[in-house]
């Protein structure tokens, strides 16, 4: 399976769960609501709260459970150098030492749980993608960034940018993906080999990455200008969100949850 595969930041899967027929407004706002609780996580307890309730709303939008998880593959790396800055480089009472290195009681404590905040969050952004397609996505953020209208700023500009940014990410990852297997097979090595060669292998991926990425972009504007596309404009939209009881209860429920978490 490659990264590609594995990613689910970014990715909308289609089904007709309950979870995917939440105004979109309604599931950013609980995912706000459950980020603004992940910084308050200081126990164990308050973690299983939050990963309880996240499995409950997994298993709600109908995602198997492996292929949710499968999304921290790919952030893997930052998810590692996260814990090993944390653990090295905090001060504190020194547990166990190795060389120049120096791990404290409090570092394990902070790492565990800067860590556990950093898994949880990119959880919650990749369910909100999952279930969300790209058009309501953008319509969502559009409403709710309104009252920035009163500060000059334009919500649908905002709502494009940022929508256009997250489903961006996959055919980031698509690309590289590709990229790697066309250097494997000229034979390239990506995990064995010195420090340096890695390095080198790395940027041989890195600049036809970047190349690409300012090639996707360019298409991008052509194919908007073709179609006569005015960020400028007002415009209307072919389909309409609006809140519903379900909606209202999904926000109670979520701000309940999140209130918990806070008092644990």
């Amino acid at each position: 399976m490659s990264i590609y595969d594995k990613l689910t930041v970014g990715k909308y899967v289609s089904n007709d769960s309950i979870i995917n027929r939440l105004d979109p407004r309604t599931k950013i706002i609980g995912v706000f609501m459950l980020s603004l609780a992940v910084f308050s996580l200081r126990n164990l307890y308050a973690f299983l709260v939050f990963a309880v309730f996240l499995a409950v709303l997994v298993f709600l939008a109908r995602l198997p459970l492996k292929f949710f998880l499968n999304g921290l593959a790919p952030v893997s790396w930052i998810i590692g150098i996260t814990f090993i800055l944390h653990l090295l480089f905090t001060e504190g009472e020194v547990v166990f030492s190795l060389g120049f290195l120096k791990v404290t009681g409090e570092g394990l404590y902070l790492a565990l749980f800067i860590t556990l905040r950093l898994v949880l969050l990119i959880l919650a952004a990749s369910l909100l993608t999952l279930t969300t397609s790209p058009g309501k996505l953008s319509m969502g953020l559009e409403y709710l960034f309104c009252p920035l209208k009163l500060v000059g700023l334009q919500p649908a500009k905002l709502a494009f940018m940022m929508s256009l940014a997250v489903r961006f990410v996959p055919v980031l990852f698509l690309e590289a993906d590709r990229i790697i297997k066309a250097q494997k097979a000229r034979g390239a090595g990506f995990s064995g080999g010195s420090i340096p060669g890695r390095v080198k292998s790395f940027v041989s991926v890195l600049i036809p990455l970047l190349a690409g990425a300012f090639r996707r972009a360019g298409e991008i504007d052509e194919a908007m200008k073709s179609r006569g596309y005015d960020p400028d404009s007002p415009r209307t939209s072919l389909y309409s969100i609006k809140w519903s009881f379900v909606d209202l209860a999904a926000i109670v429920i979520t701000g309940g949850v999140a209130g918990l978490i806070v008092l644990v």
